[in-house]
């Protein structure tokens, strides 16, 4: 389902932060074992005791752990309201990703007005560790928006893929 791997792209970029994303994606499996292959329905009703478990047997950070637990209810809610969390996600780029035209790595912000309105979003409806400069390393994970630089080969690759965007008429999960 779209709204797992969109879990697990938070999950990842949240994990990301302050770190490297080729270290991160070296423990992408146990981190999908911690967080039961990411499915919010279960991950939401983690309690004290499997958060404290969760930590000691993954070497997580516990405050990290309750954010994604909490962002787990919040998926859910936005599910409950909007129909699907890739819905409400894709929303805020009118279901076409965004592609930047960036030259040299340099010039690439860290974080958008876009991001920050998305954080802002997500902040307000009860996410956690979702700053602006985490949801644009997400929003590239997740490929809302393009920011291979224009000589890059994988650029129009990344750019083939723009089907798998949810048409505003998605009842996906």
């Amino acid at each position: 389902m779209v709204y797992r791997l969109l879990f697990e792209l938070l999950v990842l970029a949240g994990a990301q932060v302050g770190t490297d994303w080729t270290s991160v994606l070296k423990k992408r499996s146990l981190f999908r074992e911690a967080f039961s292959e990411f499915e919010a329905e279960t991950v939401s009703e983690f309690m004290d005791l499997k958060i404290t478990t969760t930590s000691s047997s993954y070497g997580m950070d516990v405050g990290f752990i309750r954010g994604v637990v909490d962002n787990s209810k919040c998926i859910l809610k936005i599910k409950k309201e909007l129909g699907s969390f890739d819905k409400y996600i894709w929303d805020f780029v009118n279901h076409k990703p965004i592609m930047t035209k960036y030259k040299v790595h340099h010039k690439m912000p860290v974080k958008t007005s876009k991001s920050e309105a998305i954080s802002k979003d997500m902040l307000r409806r009860g996410f956690r560790q979702v700053g602006s400069t985490m949801i644009h390393s997400f929003m590239q994970a997740a490929g809302l928006t393009n920011d291979h630089l224009t000589t890059c080969s994988r650029r129009n690759l990344c750019a083939a893929l723009v089907p798998c965007a949810p048409s505003p008429s998605s009842t996906s999960i």
